[in-house]
């Protein structure tokens, strides 16, 4: 027997047996807890990152109700690094953010039996996750086809929230997860409930008088250069949104970086610039969103391009979109949730597994003629967004599908303190 403890309890988790290729949690110990625990949350959201705006990244989904602004705080880990930035950076005021220490989560204001939503795999969850008097699930933060989307640690978890059949069938073609994990429900199937909305874009309708190209580069991504999947190396997306320009005769491209791009290789930076001098050159206007880009990349933009015409996300007027063009991220789920029509820039090597034949009629790769590409992909746009959409989104309950992001976290939060996953593995 395995016993783990923290200063307030003692939990205790069977080692596998039999078929069980996982350990079954115990019942969870109540910790002794001088407070009334009725005032306490009974869900949370733990983030812990290097980076300050991370916060903004998992922002919308407060404003959607897959994470709840009134019912659900986000403790966020205060290391030293996030507290030199909070010198110079605010903290969201409407959303219960509250700063924890400690490193099992054993002093977390989070009631016993309570859900801790993890939207980021970070290295400290390994910490929290020893905590048994809560049931842990991994989110994270939207959907994507990168590798650093299946990581084997996500076994940690009591549950895990996947989009739909694609995520799923990575974590199975991948090893980290077993055909017995799927049929006993530890892999929970959520549609879009976890995929950001970006309300202040829209698909372009016939009435729209002015729609414009919208390109979303990713960023470099940590390690090798494997896992950099972002375009703007080689400025091979910005000339891919002029020739897409061109080809539809539009003249407006708004650009929307990551929030993380230039934070690790300076070069990105210098050539994301490059980029929208090409862009401007040519005659294109030229706006970016620059909100939530990265500090490096705010300061290389601002001091070296002369009259940047920056774009405000406006939710109350939304701008249009003709046609959107990204690399393998989070953005392609969110341009299939909003029905924005959409190109993938991606190198031969990074096409996913089972998504050959999607990416072969919407993708732009380096080998293709850019303007030949995207004529094709709009010929049959609709249906192959749709087999898309089909293969991203799926629903554990049919009955999810079409409800509000808040309905659908109120059902996971019910069917993860039900346990079936677990409650199975113990009967075994």
């Amino acid at each position: 027997m395995l016993k783990v403890q923290d200063t307030n309890s003692l939990v205790t988790r069977e080692e596998p047996t039999g078929n069980s290729s996982e350990a079954a949690p115990q019942e969870r110990s109540v910790p002794i807890a001088s407070r009334d625990v009725e005032a306490v949350p009974d869900q949370a959201v733990y983030l812990d990152s290097p980076v300050l705006s991370a916060v903004n990244q998992i922002r919308p989904f407060f404003e959607s109700g897959a994470y709840g602004k009134s019912d659900t705080p986000l403790l966020l880990r205060h290391s030293a690094l996030i507290r030199m930035q909070r010198l110079f950076s605010r903290l969201p005021t409407d959303l219960d953010v509250r700063p924890v220490k400690g490193r099992n989560g054993s002093r977390f204001p989070l009631r016993p039996g309570g859900v801790l939503f993890y939207p980021f795999n970070s290295l400290s969850n390994l910490q929290t996750v020893a905590n048994r008097s809560f049931r842990h699930v991994l989110t994270l933060h939207g959907e994507s086809n990168k590798s650093a989307s299946m990581r084997p640690a996500s076994r940690m978890y009591d549950y895990v929230s996947v989009a739909g059949p694609l995520a799923r069938d990575r974590y199975l073609d991948a090893g980290i997860f077993t055909a017995s994990d799927v049929d006993q429900g530890r892999l929970v199937m959520m549609g879009d409930t976890f995929v950001q909305s970006m309300p202040w874009i829209k698909p372009t309708r016939i009435t729209d008088t002015a729609p414009v190209i919208f390109y979303s580069p990713t960023w470099e991504g940590y390690g090798s250069e494997a896992d950099n999947y972002s375009s703007v190396v080689g400025m091979r997306g910005f000339m891919a949104v002029l020739k897409a320009a061109r080809a539809l005769d539009l003249h407006r491209v708004v650009v929307k970086p990551h929030p993380y791009l230039g934070m690790l290789r300076p070069a990105m930076v210098r050539e994301f610039i490059s980029g929208i001098r090409l862009l401007r050159r040519s005659g294109l206007q030229v706006s970016v969103a620059m909100r939530h880009a990265s500090l490096q990349l705010k300061f290389g933009c601002h001091t070296q391009l002369s009259r940047l015409a920056t774009i405000e996300e406006d939710d109350s007027a939304p701008t249009a979109v003709a046609l959107a063009l990204c690399d393998i991220s989070g953005m392609e789920a969110i341009f299939l949730k909003q029905r924005i029509r959409h190109v993938v820039l991606v190198r031969e090597s990074d096409v996913p597994k089972g998504l050959e034949t999607i990416y072969n009629r919407k993708s732009i790769m380096s080998h293709q003629d850019p303007e030949t590409a995207v004529m094709d992909y709009l010929d049959c746009a609709e249906d192959i967004d749709a087999a898309h959409r089909k293969m991203v989104f799926g629903w554990q309950n049919p009955e999810l599908e079409g409800v509000s992001a808040s309905s659908a976290r109120r059902w996971l939060i019910d069917y993860v303190r039900r346990d079936p996953f677990w409650s199975q593995a113990k009967s075994i």
